[in-house]
């Protein structure tokens, strides 16, 4: 643990005592790169509370206070199943959420069992829970992060398919070359490289979301089963000429293509242009 995280997580836990002396709390998470252990001079705190009735603005108000924040820096908009606000303490970005218990509970349900909208920034939920720092109420946090850890197979072929969605550059780089065509170059080859994390993710039974997506080399460093040198050839695709991105990326998306097929037998991975193909112009007489 770095002195970073370490500064952090002494300030979360001020929080979290300010917080249990003065609302009913059930557990406490501190997630983010504090929670994970690789927090920086930019980091923040992110801690989340888990409640049976959500507290009022007054309460959260009391706890800044204990423990010294400035003003919020916002305040969320209350809902029967969640409240909360930001402020600074000591300099730091501190963010504290409180949700019921039940509404994470259902959320759980909802992505894991039934496939909710899981392409969506709520995936992100998911990852700060497997990986943040219980720091109270242990056993209840546990067993949800031992929940998540348990990847359904059936979200692990969700996530490949729902990602498997590619513009064919490597077909079309020849006449997009010719045109002016160099933002929605760009746009497709940044849609793809996300959606491609997202197959590879999935295959590796990772929790993934492209919503701020931060420390993409972590990420990918988890990855068992991926291209090599992954972190690096997606990062080139926006540094080499066009027609050799097109290319370079058509080659990332066969290899992922062959891994999914050797590890995950039967699910369909459409392509209309093969990788490798590439259009073929007409001529006139």
């Amino acid at each position: 643990m770095n002195a970073e995280t370490e500064h952090l997580r002494a300030l979360a836990e001020r929080v979290v005592q300010a917080a249990t002396s003065r609302i009913p709390i059930q557990g406490a998470l501190l997630a983010g790169s504090a929670g994970r252990g690789n927090a920086d001079r930019f980091s923040d705190i992110d801690l989340l509370f888990y409640v049976d009735e959500v507290p009022t603005n007054e309460a959260i108000v009391q706890v800044r206070e204990a423990v010294g924040g400035i003003d919020p820096l916002k305040r969320h908009d209350p809902t029967e199943y969640a409240n909360g606000e930001e402020f600074q303490l000591d300099g730091v970005r501190t963010e504290v959420s409180f949700t019921t218990v039940e509404r994470v509970e259902w959320q759980l349900d909802q992505l894991l069992d039934e496939l909710e909208d899981i392409a969506s920034p709520r995936q992100k939920f998911l990852s700060g829970l497997v990986e943040g720092l219980p720091i109270y109420g242990e056993p209840l946090i546990e067993r949800w992060q031992r929940r998540l850890r348990d990847y359904p197979e059936h979200f692990r072929r969700e996530m490949i398919q729902g990602h498997w969605d590619f513009f064919p550059l490597w077909y079309y780089a020849e006449a997009m070359a010719l045109r002016d065509s160099e933002l929605w170059r760009l746009d497709v080859s940044i849609e793809g490289a996300f959606n491609l994390l997202g197959v590879l993710a999935g295959l590796n039974r990772l929790y993934f979301a492209r919503f701020e997506l931060k420390r993409m080399r972590d990420l990918v460093a988890k990855m068992e089963l991926a291209p090599p040198l992954l972190a690096d050839r997606i990062e080139m695709l926006f540094r080499l000429p066009p027609q050799e991105a097109a290319q370079s990326f058509g080659a990332l998306v066969e290899e992922t293509r062959q891994l999914v097929v050797r590890e995950v037998p039967g699910v369909e991975l459409p392509l209309p242009f093969p990788a490798g193909t590439r259009q073929r112009p007409w001529f006139l007489d």
